[in-house]
């Protein structure tokens, strides 16, 4: 008996230690494809916001062409006396320069360039959209994690609101970006087509299977800086608060 007993327990201890290994190289496994899908996704943020960039470069060009032509037709007027024609023509020129360069500015190149892109992608879609913005110069994050951090939750509302601007005609976007207290907020609320169920910091769907890897990589820019991200979400409405 004591020989059986012996064989056992040795049994268990080698058992335990084949378990311990086995659960081991499975955490480290799920590291490692959880570190290569975050470093995808960083990359594509990345691509996106070069897109963007280039995107706003191309249409300022474009911009740029259309007032040389603009200007060339008010100089034509004048040359031929009409003032008055000129002058209103002016005028109209001038409201639109300037609705199109005072759309959001935030002192900050980077913020302003994603805020302007996703703002027109929303007026395109006829979204509608509430802002509430403040100076950001002073803001501490990279460059890739402002992209991380903005595009990732403005995207996932957007994409929510098409959806439920399809059933009802018509959805708002609640935006908010300042820095209070020395800490940036960042708040954003859109509609919803029907309640998620979020666990972790990450949607989880009926089925049981976590998606948003864009959620994943804000939360690991909110990490880094030891602050806050809070999900919420009801039947109509899903709301993500950021703090840093």
């Amino acid at each position: 008996m004591q020989n059986v007993f012996l064989f056992l327990s040795v049994g268990l201890v080698a058992i335990n230690l084949i378990l311990m290994e086995f659960m081991q190289n499975t955490i480290e496994k799920e590291e490692r494809i959880k570190i290569a899908v975050l470093t995808e996704q960083n990359q594509k943020n990345r691509i996106a916001d070069y897109q963007d960039r280039e995107e706003i470069y191309e249409r300022q060009r474009r911009k740029m062409h259309d007032y040389k032509n603009q200007l060339s037709t008010i100089q034509t007027l004048i040359k031929n006396g009409h003032t008055d024609e000129a002058l209103s023509f002016t005028q109209k020129l001038t409201e639109s320069i300037a609705v199109e360069m005072s759309a959001i500015n935030t002192n900050h190149p980077v913020v302003n360039a994603i805020l302007n892109q996703k703002y027109r992608s929303m007026q395109e879609k006829h979204i509608a959209v509430i802002l509430k913005v403040g100076d950001l110069q002073e803001i501490c994050l990279e460059e890739e994690e402002i992209v991380i951090l903005l595009s990732n939750l403005l995207d996932n509302a957007i994409r929510e609101s098409e959806k439920v601007l399809k059933n009802t005609g018509k959805a708002v976007i609640h935006l908010k970006l300042e820095c209070e207290d020395h800490k940036l907020i960042f708040a954003v609320r859109n509609p919803v087509t029907e309640k998620v169920e979020i666990e972790n910091d990450t949607i989880k769907s009926k089925r049981g299977e976590h998606h948003g890897i864009g959620l994943l990589n804000v939360k690991a820019v909110v990490d880094k800086y030891g602050g806050d991200m809070v999900l919420s979400c009801d039947e109509n409405e899903f709301k993500a608060v950021v703090i840093l």
